[in-house]
Protein backbone atom coordinates (compact mmCIF):
# COMPACT_ATOMS: atom_id res chain seq x y z
CA UNK A 1 0.00 0.00 0.00
CA UNK A 2 2.91 2.35 0.68
CA UNK A 3 4.05 1.86 -2.90
CA UNK A 4 0.58 2.75 -4.19
CA UNK A 5 0.48 5.84 -1.97
CA UNK A 6 3.86 6.99 -3.21
CA UNK A 7 2.93 6.34 -6.84
CA UNK A 8 -0.37 8.18 -6.50
CA UNK A 9 1.30 11.15 -4.83
CA UNK A 10 3.89 11.37 -7.61
CA UNK A 11 1.28 10.95 -10.35
CA UNK A 12 -0.97 13.63 -8.84
CA UNK A 13 1.96 15.99 -8.35
CA UNK A 14 2.89 15.48 -11.99
CA UNK A 15 -0.71 16.08 -13.04
CA UNK A 16 -0.99 19.32 -11.03
CA UNK A 17 2.26 20.68 -12.47
CA UNK A 18 1.18 19.83 -16.00
CA UNK A 19 -2.28 21.33 -15.40
CA UNK A 20 -0.63 24.56 -14.24
CA UNK A 21 1.56 24.58 -17.35
CA UNK A 22 -1.42 23.86 -19.59
CA UNK A 23 -3.56 26.51 -17.94
CA UNK A 24 -0.84 29.08 -18.37
CA UNK A 25 -0.47 28.00 -21.98
CA UNK A 26 -4.23 28.10 -22.62
CA UNK A 27 -4.50 31.56 -21.07
CA UNK A 28 -1.85 32.93 -23.41
CA UNK A 29 -2.70 30.88 -26.50
CA UNK A 30 -6.35 31.94 -26.26
CA UNK A 31 -5.09 35.48 -26.72
CA UNK A 32 -2.50 34.74 -29.43
CA UNK A 33 -4.62 32.46 -31.65
CA UNK A 34 -8.12 32.81 -33.00
CA UNK A 35 -10.92 30.29 -32.24
CA UNK A 36 -10.69 29.17 -35.89
CA UNK A 37 -6.98 28.32 -35.57
CA UNK A 38 -7.51 26.46 -32.29
CA UNK A 39 -10.47 24.61 -33.80
CA UNK A 40 -8.38 23.59 -36.83
CA UNK A 41 -5.75 22.06 -34.57
CA UNK A 42 -8.36 20.38 -32.33
CA UNK A 43 -10.02 18.64 -35.28
CA UNK A 44 -6.64 17.54 -36.66
CA UNK A 45 -5.66 16.07 -33.30
CA UNK A 46 -9.01 14.27 -33.11
CA UNK A 47 -8.36 12.67 -36.51
CA UNK A 48 -4.80 11.58 -35.71
CA UNK A 49 -5.83 10.53 -32.20
CA UNK A 50 -7.95 7.71 -33.57
CA UNK A 51 -4.95 6.37 -35.46
CA UNK A 52 -2.72 6.73 -32.39
CA UNK A 53 -4.95 4.25 -30.58
CA UNK A 54 -4.80 1.81 -33.49
CA UNK A 55 -1.05 2.32 -33.68
CA UNK A 56 -0.58 1.47 -30.00
CA UNK A 57 -2.61 -1.73 -30.47
CA UNK A 58 -3.16 -2.05 -26.73
CA UNK A 59 0.50 -2.91 -26.21
CA UNK A 60 0.83 -0.71 -23.12
CA UNK A 61 -2.19 -2.28 -21.42
CA UNK A 62 -1.01 -5.76 -22.42
CA UNK A 63 2.42 -5.31 -20.83
CA UNK A 64 0.89 -3.92 -17.63
CA UNK A 65 -1.55 -6.79 -17.06
CA UNK A 66 0.61 -9.69 -18.37
CA UNK A 67 1.39 -12.02 -15.47
CA UNK A 68 4.82 -13.02 -16.76
CA UNK A 69 6.90 -10.59 -18.80
CA UNK A 70 9.61 -12.14 -20.98
CA UNK A 71 12.12 -10.58 -23.35
CA UNK A 72 10.40 -12.16 -26.35
CA UNK A 73 7.04 -10.70 -25.33
CA UNK A 74 8.57 -7.24 -24.99
CA UNK A 75 10.27 -7.60 -28.38
CA UNK A 76 7.03 -8.77 -29.97
CA UNK A 77 5.10 -5.85 -28.49
CA UNK A 78 7.70 -3.41 -29.81
CA UNK A 79 7.73 -5.02 -33.27
CA UNK A 80 3.96 -4.92 -33.66
CA UNK A 81 3.84 -1.27 -32.56
CA UNK A 82 6.62 -0.28 -34.96
CA UNK A 83 5.07 -2.07 -37.94
CA UNK A 84 1.66 -0.50 -37.39
CA UNK A 85 3.20 2.95 -36.84
CA UNK A 86 5.09 2.87 -40.14
CA UNK A 87 1.92 1.81 -41.96
CA UNK A 88 -0.16 4.64 -40.52
CA UNK A 89 2.53 7.24 -41.19
CA UNK A 90 2.51 6.24 -44.85
CA UNK A 91 -1.29 6.18 -44.90
CA UNK A 92 -1.56 9.72 -43.56
CA UNK A 93 0.82 11.05 -46.18
CA UNK A 94 -1.68 9.75 -48.73
CA UNK A 95 -5.06 10.60 -47.17
CA UNK A 96 -4.28 14.03 -45.71
CA UNK A 97 -5.46 15.91 -48.85
CA UNK A 98 -8.70 13.91 -48.80
CA UNK A 99 -9.39 14.76 -45.14
CA UNK A 100 -8.53 18.42 -45.73
CA UNK A 101 -10.92 18.51 -48.67
CA UNK A 102 -13.68 16.95 -46.54
CA UNK A 103 -13.30 19.74 -43.97
CA UNK A 104 -12.96 22.34 -46.73
CA UNK A 105 -9.69 23.74 -45.38
CA UNK A 106 -6.41 23.18 -47.26
CA UNK A 107 -4.35 24.09 -44.17
CA UNK A 108 -5.36 20.77 -42.64
CA UNK A 109 -3.33 18.77 -45.17
CA UNK A 110 0.03 20.04 -43.91
CA UNK A 111 -1.06 19.87 -40.26
CA UNK A 112 -2.04 16.20 -40.55
CA UNK A 113 1.15 15.25 -42.38
CA UNK A 114 3.29 16.92 -39.74
CA UNK A 115 1.38 15.43 -36.80
CA UNK A 116 1.79 11.95 -38.31
CA UNK A 117 5.56 12.24 -37.77
CA UNK A 118 4.80 11.33 -34.16
CA UNK A 119 3.78 7.85 -35.38
CA UNK A 120 7.41 7.13 -36.26
CA UNK A 121 8.81 8.43 -32.96
CA UNK A 122 6.51 6.99 -30.29
CA UNK A 123 7.29 3.24 -30.79
CA UNK A 124 10.88 3.80 -29.66
CA UNK A 125 9.67 4.62 -26.17
CA UNK A 126 6.31 2.88 -25.84
CA UNK A 127 7.43 -0.35 -24.18
CA UNK A 128 9.67 1.52 -21.74
CA UNK A 129 6.71 3.65 -20.61
CA UNK A 130 4.48 0.58 -20.22
CA UNK A 131 7.03 -1.38 -18.18
CA UNK A 132 7.67 1.60 -15.91
CA UNK A 133 3.91 1.87 -15.29
CA UNK A 134 3.66 -1.89 -14.69
CA UNK A 135 6.38 -1.67 -12.05
CA UNK A 136 4.84 1.58 -10.73
CA UNK A 137 8.14 3.44 -11.11
CA UNK A 138 6.38 6.80 -11.29
CA UNK A 139 9.36 8.67 -9.89
CA UNK A 140 11.02 8.07 -13.29
CA UNK A 141 7.89 8.63 -15.36
CA UNK A 142 7.33 12.04 -13.83
CA UNK A 143 10.61 13.27 -15.31
CA UNK A 144 9.66 11.92 -18.72
CA UNK A 145 6.29 13.65 -18.72
CA UNK A 146 7.34 16.90 -17.08
CA UNK A 147 10.26 17.30 -19.48
CA UNK A 148 7.92 16.79 -22.42
CA UNK A 149 5.40 19.26 -20.94
CA UNK A 150 8.03 21.95 -20.34
CA UNK A 151 9.50 21.58 -23.83
CA UNK A 152 6.04 21.57 -25.41
CA UNK A 153 4.91 24.63 -23.45
CA UNK A 154 8.09 26.55 -24.25
CA UNK A 155 7.82 25.68 -27.92
CA UNK A 156 4.18 26.67 -28.37
CA UNK A 157 4.50 29.97 -26.48
CA UNK A 158 7.69 30.97 -28.30
CA UNK A 159 6.32 30.14 -31.74
CA UNK A 160 2.92 31.70 -31.03
CA UNK A 161 4.67 34.90 -29.91
CA UNK A 162 6.67 34.81 -33.17
CA UNK A 163 3.36 34.63 -35.08
CA UNK A 164 3.56 31.00 -36.25
CA UNK A 165 -0.21 30.73 -35.67
CA UNK A 166 -1.75 27.28 -35.52
CA UNK A 167 1.55 25.66 -36.53
CA UNK A 168 2.97 26.60 -33.12
CA UNK A 169 0.64 23.93 -31.67
CA UNK A 170 1.80 21.37 -34.23
CA UNK A 171 5.51 21.93 -33.61
CA UNK A 172 4.85 21.81 -29.87
CA UNK A 173 3.26 18.35 -30.17
CA UNK A 174 6.23 17.03 -32.14
CA UNK A 175 8.74 18.58 -29.72
CA UNK A 176 7.00 16.94 -26.74
CA UNK A 177 7.10 13.49 -28.39
CA UNK A 178 10.78 13.84 -29.31
CA UNK A 179 11.60 14.88 -25.74
CA UNK A 180 9.87 11.81 -24.26
CA UNK A 181 11.72 9.55 -26.69
CA UNK A 182 15.08 11.10 -25.82
CA UNK A 183 14.37 10.65 -22.11
CA UNK A 184 13.59 6.98 -22.73
CA UNK A 185 16.80 6.58 -24.72
CA UNK A 186 18.84 8.08 -21.89
CA UNK A 187 17.11 5.98 -19.23
CA UNK A 188 16.72 2.54 -20.82
CA UNK A 189 17.69 2.41 -24.50
CA UNK A 190 15.91 -0.96 -24.78
CA UNK A 191 13.87 -0.26 -27.91
CA UNK A 192 16.95 0.90 -29.77
CA UNK A 193 18.64 -2.46 -29.19
CA UNK A 194 15.65 -4.79 -29.46
CA UNK A 195 15.71 -7.34 -32.26
CA UNK A 196 12.28 -7.45 -33.91
CA UNK A 197 10.33 -10.67 -33.50
CA UNK A 198 6.75 -11.90 -33.82
CA UNK A 199 7.12 -15.14 -31.81
CA UNK A 200 4.54 -14.12 -29.21
CA UNK A 201 2.20 -12.35 -31.63
CA UNK A 202 -0.83 -14.51 -30.78
CA UNK A 203 -0.64 -13.59 -27.09
CA UNK A 204 -0.21 -9.89 -27.80
CA UNK A 205 -2.86 -9.93 -30.54
CA UNK A 206 -5.53 -11.57 -28.35
CA UNK A 207 -5.36 -8.86 -25.71
CA UNK A 208 -4.31 -5.96 -27.92
CA UNK A 209 -7.05 -6.37 -30.50
CA UNK A 210 -9.75 -6.06 -27.84
CA UNK A 211 -8.15 -3.11 -26.11
CA UNK A 212 -7.58 -1.36 -29.45
CA UNK A 213 -11.16 -1.83 -30.57
CA UNK A 214 -12.48 -0.57 -27.24
CA UNK A 215 -10.14 2.43 -27.12
CA UNK A 216 -10.83 3.36 -30.73
CA UNK A 217 -14.57 3.39 -30.11
CA UNK A 218 -14.09 5.49 -26.99
CA UNK A 219 -11.84 7.97 -28.72
CA UNK A 220 -14.21 8.40 -31.66
CA UNK A 221 -17.07 9.01 -29.24
CA UNK A 222 -15.03 11.46 -27.15
CA UNK A 223 -13.82 13.31 -30.25
CA UNK A 224 -17.13 13.32 -32.08
CA UNK A 225 -17.70 16.98 -31.25
CA UNK A 226 -14.47 17.90 -33.04
CA UNK A 227 -14.96 15.50 -35.94
CA UNK A 228 -18.63 16.23 -36.68
CA UNK A 229 -19.19 19.75 -35.37
CA UNK A 230 -16.00 20.86 -37.11
CA UNK A 231 -17.55 19.73 -40.39
CA UNK A 232 -21.11 20.95 -39.75
CA UNK A 233 -20.75 24.10 -37.64
CA UNK A 234 -17.13 25.07 -38.32
CA UNK A 235 -13.85 25.26 -36.42
CA UNK A 236 -14.93 28.23 -34.27
CA UNK A 237 -17.82 26.20 -32.81
CA UNK A 238 -15.37 23.40 -32.05
CA UNK A 239 -13.14 25.83 -30.17
CA UNK A 240 -16.04 27.19 -28.07
CA UNK A 241 -17.18 23.68 -27.23
CA UNK A 242 -13.61 22.66 -26.47
CA UNK A 243 -13.17 25.53 -24.02
CA UNK A 244 -16.43 24.72 -22.18
CA UNK A 245 -15.67 21.01 -22.05
CA UNK A 246 -12.05 21.78 -21.23
CA UNK A 247 -13.07 23.38 -17.95
CA UNK A 248 -14.76 20.11 -16.99
CA UNK A 249 -11.76 18.16 -18.28
CA UNK A 250 -9.46 19.82 -15.77
CA UNK A 251 -10.68 17.10 -13.44
CA UNK A 252 -12.40 14.56 -15.71
CA UNK A 253 -9.39 14.17 -17.99
CA UNK A 254 -6.29 15.67 -16.36
CA UNK A 255 -6.68 14.76 -12.69
CA UNK A 256 -8.43 11.46 -13.41
CA UNK A 257 -5.72 10.55 -15.91
CA UNK A 258 -3.16 10.81 -13.11
CA UNK A 259 -5.36 8.67 -10.88
CA UNK A 260 -6.03 6.06 -13.59
CA UNK A 261 -2.31 5.82 -14.37
CA UNK A 262 -1.82 4.46 -10.85
CA UNK A 263 -5.21 2.82 -10.31
CA UNK A 264 -5.03 0.37 -13.21
CA UNK A 265 -1.68 -1.24 -12.29
CA UNK A 266 -2.61 -1.04 -8.58
CA UNK A 267 -5.97 -2.76 -9.20
CA UNK A 268 -4.25 -5.42 -11.31
CA UNK A 269 -1.68 -6.02 -8.58
CA UNK A 270 -4.39 -6.22 -5.90
CA UNK A 271 -6.35 -8.74 -7.96
CA UNK A 272 -3.26 -10.91 -8.50
CA UNK A 273 -2.72 -10.88 -4.73
CA UNK A 274 -6.33 -11.91 -3.99
CA UNK A 275 -7.43 -8.64 -2.37
CA UNK A 276 -11.08 -7.52 -2.23
CA UNK A 277 -11.12 -5.52 -5.45
CA UNK A 278 -14.75 -4.43 -5.09
CA UNK A 279 -14.01 -2.87 -1.70
CA UNK A 280 -10.98 -1.10 -3.16
CA UNK A 281 -13.13 0.17 -6.05
CA UNK A 282 -15.84 1.52 -3.72
CA UNK A 283 -13.24 3.21 -1.56
CA UNK A 284 -11.69 4.80 -4.66
CA UNK A 285 -15.06 6.08 -5.91
CA UNK A 286 -15.74 7.69 -2.54
CA UNK A 287 -12.32 9.38 -2.61
CA UNK A 288 -12.75 10.62 -6.20
CA UNK A 289 -16.22 12.08 -5.59
CA UNK A 290 -14.98 13.81 -2.42
CA UNK A 291 -12.84 16.01 -4.65
CA UNK A 292 -14.76 15.90 -7.94
CA UNK A 293 -18.19 17.01 -6.74
CA UNK A 294 -17.04 20.22 -4.97
CA UNK A 295 -14.82 21.00 -7.99
CA UNK A 296 -17.61 20.64 -10.53
CA UNK A 297 -20.09 22.46 -8.31
CA UNK A 298 -17.74 25.42 -7.96
CA UNK A 299 -17.17 25.69 -11.72
CA UNK A 300 -20.91 25.43 -12.39
CA UNK A 301 -21.59 28.34 -10.01
CA UNK A 302 -18.73 30.49 -11.33
CA UNK A 303 -18.75 29.39 -14.96
CA UNK A 304 -18.46 32.72 -16.76
CA UNK A 305 -16.03 34.12 -14.18
CA UNK A 306 -13.78 31.05 -14.52
CA UNK A 307 -13.82 31.23 -18.33
CA UNK A 308 -12.94 34.91 -18.29
CA UNK A 309 -10.14 34.37 -15.79
CA UNK A 310 -8.66 31.53 -17.84
CA UNK A 311 -9.26 32.57 -21.44
CA UNK A 312 -10.57 36.14 -21.55
CA UNK A 313 -13.98 37.65 -22.39
CA UNK A 314 -13.85 36.50 -26.04
CA UNK A 315 -14.93 33.04 -24.82
CA UNK A 316 -18.07 34.17 -22.93
CA UNK A 317 -20.28 32.34 -25.44
CA UNK A 318 -19.07 29.05 -23.96
CA UNK A 319 -20.28 29.90 -20.42
CA UNK A 320 -23.84 28.45 -20.70
CA UNK A 321 -22.34 25.08 -21.63
CA UNK A 322 -20.09 24.81 -18.56
CA UNK A 323 -22.73 23.88 -15.91
CA UNK A 324 -24.10 21.13 -18.18
CA UNK A 325 -20.66 19.65 -18.71
CA UNK A 326 -19.90 19.94 -15.00
CA UNK A 327 -23.01 17.94 -14.13
CA UNK A 328 -21.87 15.32 -16.65
CA UNK A 329 -18.45 15.26 -14.98
CA UNK A 330 -20.05 14.76 -11.56
CA UNK A 331 -21.91 11.71 -12.94
CA UNK A 332 -18.73 10.41 -14.59
CA UNK A 333 -16.95 10.47 -11.21
CA UNK A 334 -19.17 7.52 -10.25
CA UNK A 335 -17.92 5.28 -13.07
CA UNK A 336 -14.53 6.71 -14.05
CA UNK A 337 -12.60 3.81 -12.50
CA UNK A 338 -15.10 1.00 -13.06
CA UNK A 339 -13.98 -0.24 -16.47
CA UNK A 340 -10.35 -0.14 -15.31
CA UNK A 341 -11.40 -2.33 -12.38
CA UNK A 342 -13.06 -4.85 -14.69
CA UNK A 343 -10.02 -4.96 -16.98
CA UNK A 344 -7.67 -5.33 -14.01
CA UNK A 345 -9.71 -8.38 -12.98
CA UNK A 346 -8.77 -9.99 -16.30
CA UNK A 347 -12.15 -9.51 -18.00
CA UNK A 348 -11.24 -7.39 -21.00
CA UNK A 349 -14.14 -9.12 -22.77
CA UNK A 350 -16.62 -7.47 -20.40
CA UNK A 351 -14.97 -4.09 -20.86
CA UNK A 352 -15.23 -4.49 -24.62
CA UNK A 353 -18.87 -5.54 -24.39
CA UNK A 354 -19.72 -2.53 -22.23
CA UNK A 355 -18.00 -0.16 -24.66
CA UNK A 356 -19.89 -1.77 -27.55
CA UNK A 357 -23.10 -0.72 -25.86
CA UNK A 358 -21.95 2.74 -24.78
CA UNK A 359 -19.88 4.20 -27.58
CA UNK A 360 -22.04 3.48 -30.68
CA UNK A 361 -25.00 4.97 -28.81
CA UNK A 362 -22.91 8.00 -27.92
CA UNK A 363 -21.62 8.46 -31.47
CA UNK A 364 -25.08 8.13 -33.02
CA UNK A 365 -26.72 10.52 -30.55
CA UNK A 366 -24.06 13.20 -30.95
CA UNK A 367 -23.97 12.95 -34.75
CA UNK A 368 -27.76 13.29 -34.96
CA UNK A 369 -27.63 16.23 -32.55
CA UNK A 370 -24.93 18.00 -34.56
CA UNK A 371 -26.83 17.48 -37.81
CA UNK A 372 -30.23 18.70 -36.57
CA UNK A 373 -29.27 21.56 -34.26
CA UNK A 374 -27.35 24.70 -35.14
CA UNK A 375 -26.46 25.62 -31.53
CA UNK A 376 -24.22 23.94 -28.96
CA UNK A 377 -26.62 23.72 -25.99
CA UNK A 378 -28.46 20.61 -27.33
CA UNK A 379 -25.11 18.89 -27.83
CA UNK A 380 -24.14 19.52 -24.19
CA UNK A 381 -27.51 18.17 -23.01
CA UNK A 382 -27.12 15.00 -25.09
CA UNK A 383 -23.60 14.63 -23.71
CA UNK A 384 -25.03 14.75 -20.17
CA UNK A 385 -27.78 12.21 -20.93
CA UNK A 386 -25.22 9.77 -22.33
CA UNK A 387 -23.06 10.05 -19.21
CA UNK A 388 -26.12 9.22 -17.12
CA UNK A 389 -26.84 6.13 -19.27
CA UNK A 390 -23.23 4.93 -18.94
CA UNK A 391 -23.65 4.53 -15.18
CA UNK A 392 -26.01 1.50 -15.12
CA UNK A 393 -24.27 -0.10 -18.10
CA UNK A 394 -20.79 -0.21 -16.53
CA UNK A 395 -22.05 -1.31 -13.10
CA UNK A 396 -24.16 -4.05 -14.66
CA UNK A 397 -21.02 -5.45 -16.31
CA UNK A 398 -19.05 -5.06 -13.10
CA UNK A 399 -21.66 -7.18 -11.29
CA UNK A 400 -20.71 -10.15 -13.47
CA UNK A 401 -17.12 -10.33 -12.27
CA UNK A 402 -17.10 -8.20 -9.07
CA UNK A 403 -20.51 -7.93 -7.34
CA UNK A 404 -20.89 -4.51 -5.74
CA UNK A 405 -21.42 -4.09 -2.02
CA UNK A 406 -24.06 -1.38 -2.41
CA UNK A 407 -24.14 -0.55 1.31
CA UNK A 408 -20.46 0.37 1.31
CA UNK A 409 -20.67 2.29 -1.97
CA UNK A 410 -23.80 4.19 -0.94
CA UNK A 411 -22.27 5.22 2.40
CA UNK A 412 -19.21 6.65 0.68
CA UNK A 413 -21.29 8.57 -1.88
CA UNK A 414 -23.59 10.01 0.78
CA UNK A 415 -20.56 11.29 2.67
CA UNK A 416 -19.23 12.89 -0.54
CA UNK A 417 -22.59 14.56 -1.20
CA UNK A 418 -22.65 16.10 2.28
CA UNK A 419 -19.06 17.21 1.83
CA UNK A 420 -19.88 18.89 -1.49
CA UNK A 421 -22.92 20.71 -0.08
CA UNK A 422 -20.92 22.07 2.86
CA UNK A 423 -18.04 23.09 0.60
CA UNK A 424 -20.23 24.95 -1.87
CA UNK A 425 -22.51 26.74 0.60
CA UNK A 426 -20.22 29.75 1.15
CA UNK A 427 -19.30 30.25 -2.56
CA UNK A 428 -22.98 29.98 -3.49
CA UNK A 429 -23.94 32.49 -0.80
CA UNK A 430 -21.32 34.91 -2.14
CA UNK A 431 -22.67 34.52 -5.69
CA UNK A 432 -26.27 35.15 -4.56
CA UNK A 433 -25.17 38.19 -2.53
CA UNK A 434 -23.45 39.72 -5.56
CA UNK A 435 -26.44 39.09 -7.83
CA UNK A 436 -29.05 40.41 -5.38
CA UNK A 437 -27.07 43.56 -4.68
CA UNK A 438 -26.11 44.05 -8.37
CA UNK A 439 -22.43 44.09 -7.51
CA UNK A 440 -19.71 43.36 -10.03
CA UNK A 441 -16.30 42.17 -8.87
CA UNK A 442 -13.49 41.40 -11.34
CA UNK A 443 -13.04 37.70 -12.00
CA UNK A 444 -9.42 37.78 -10.84
CA UNK A 445 -10.76 38.72 -7.38
CA UNK A 446 -14.06 36.87 -7.05
CA UNK A 447 -12.84 33.48 -8.33
CA UNK A 448 -9.86 33.22 -5.92
CA UNK A 449 -12.02 34.54 -3.05
CA UNK A 450 -14.77 32.00 -3.73
CA UNK A 451 -12.12 29.31 -4.17
CA UNK A 452 -10.66 30.01 -0.74
CA UNK A 453 -14.14 29.86 0.80
CA UNK A 454 -14.76 26.52 -0.93
CA UNK A 455 -11.42 25.07 0.19
CA UNK A 456 -11.95 26.17 3.79
CA UNK A 457 -15.45 24.70 3.77
CA UNK A 458 -14.07 21.45 2.36
CA UNK A 459 -11.40 21.16 5.05
CA UNK A 460 -13.90 21.88 7.81
CA UNK A 461 -16.45 19.41 6.43
CA UNK A 462 -14.00 16.58 5.77
CA UNK A 463 -12.89 16.74 9.40
CA UNK A 464 -16.28 17.05 11.04
CA UNK A 465 -18.20 14.69 8.75
CA UNK A 466 -15.52 11.98 9.03
CA UNK A 467 -15.51 11.32 5.29
CA UNK A 468 -14.10 7.86 4.31
CA UNK A 469 -11.18 9.58 2.56
CA UNK A 470 -9.83 10.37 6.03
CA UNK A 471 -9.28 6.68 6.75
CA UNK A 472 -8.27 5.61 3.23
CA UNK A 473 -4.96 3.69 3.53
CA UNK A 474 -3.75 5.26 0.29
CA UNK A 475 -3.78 8.68 1.99
CA UNK A 476 -0.45 9.36 3.77
CA UNK A 477 -0.60 8.88 7.54
CA UNK A 478 0.38 12.47 8.32
CA UNK A 479 -2.37 13.82 6.06
CA UNK A 480 -4.92 11.42 7.59
CA UNK A 481 -4.07 12.73 11.04
CA UNK A 482 -4.46 16.32 9.85
CA UNK A 483 -7.81 15.70 8.17
CA UNK A 484 -9.22 13.77 11.12
CA UNK A 485 -8.21 16.32 13.73
CA UNK A 486 -11.15 17.63 15.81
CA UNK A 487 -11.44 20.72 17.97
Amino acid sequence: MANVTKSLAISLAESYIIIILQLGTFVLIARFLTPNEIGLYSVSVAVTGIVHLLRDFGVGSYLIQEKEITNERIRTAFTITLMISIFFFALFQFISPIVADFYRDERMEFVLRMLSINFLIIPFNSTTMAILRRNMVFEILIWFNLSAAVVGTTTVLTLAFLDFGYMSLVWSAIASTVTTCIMGLIYRRSEFWLCPTLKEWRRVFYFGSRVTFTNALTHIAVSINDLVIGRVLGFSAVALLSRAQGVMNLFHRDVMSAIRNVAYPAFAQAYRQGSNLDRIHSRSVAAVTAFAWPFYGFLAIYSIESLRLLFGPQWDAAAPLVPIFCLAGAIAALWNLTLQTITAAGRIDLTTRAELLIQPLRILALVVCALFFSTLIPYAVVFLVIYVLVLPIVYWHKQIVLPTDWVVLRAGLLASLKLALFSLSAPLALKVFLIVNHLTIPEYIVVPLAGVLCACGWLWAVRWLAHPVVSDPVVPERLRRFLSRRH
